[in-house]
């Protein structure tokens, strides 16, 4: 990726989008996915992004049509490669961590397929552990060209985190806590949340820190 700073941004996952306004660069985006809202003036841009499937569905014929959907190789959500161009953004910030759960690089490298001449850089988070998220708010900053910015809300959240941490540590009876990411299939949450869980004061149940949720 370029080192230099993207001034049209287009978030398609919800957290990048909360850390660039948490950075100072809400002004910069000008797309999103159907995903982000938070905070609520992000809901004003224009939606990159929609699932394939009606997500107002019950639990179990959710989990159906994603596996229909992935069987045909095909992905859970559409990009808008037309809205996409007319915005011309010269970051677009995607995941690799999940195809189900948002859209993912490859959703995004398919939508720029067909482009030509000058194409934005793509910058692909991938958060295992709370550690990588605390790294993706540097490589988010990075690439706005705010690294300073990007230490010094690193340094913020994790001492409000580890203030949280030596508050619990005296806790004697720790809650028994299960982190559930769906319902049917029942499926436990894992990469950050148990850590989180602990951190909290609690103990997790199911799941494993730095793996992917497991039904």
């Amino acid at each position: 990726m370029s080192k230099q700073e993207a001034s049209r941004v287009v978030s398609l996952i919800a957290s990048a989008t909360e850390t660039v306004c948490a950075l100072g660069c809400e002004e910069r985006l000008v797309g999103r996915s159907h995903e982000c809202d938070v905070p609520d003036s992000v809901r004003l841009l224009p939606a990159c992004s929609a699932p394939r499937l009606d997500a107002d569905r019950p639990s179990r014929d959710i989990d159906r049509s994603v596996r229909s959907i992935l069987e045909q190789a095909l992905s859970v959500y559409r990009v808008d490669a037309a809205l996409l161009r007319s915005l011309r953004p010269d970051l677009i910030i995607t995941q690799t961590l999940c195809d189900v759960c948002a859209v993912s690089l490859r959703d995004v490298e398919e939508a720029l397929a067909e482009w030509t001449g000058s194409r934005p850089a793509l910058l692909a988070l991938n958060p295992m552990r709370l550690e990588d998220v605390w790294d993706d708010i540097g490589r988010v900053a990075e690439a706005l060209g705010v690294s300073e910015r990007g230490r010094a809300l690193r340094v913020e959240l994790e001492r409000r985190v580890r203030g949280i941490a030596e508050s619990t540590a005296r806790i004697a009876a720790r809650p028994r806590v299960a982190c559930i990411e769906w319902i049917d299939p029942l499926m436990a949450a894992g990469n950050w949340m148990p850590e989180l869980v602990a951190l909290a004061g609690g103990m997790n149940l199911f799941g494993e820190a730095g793996r992917t949720p497991r039904r």
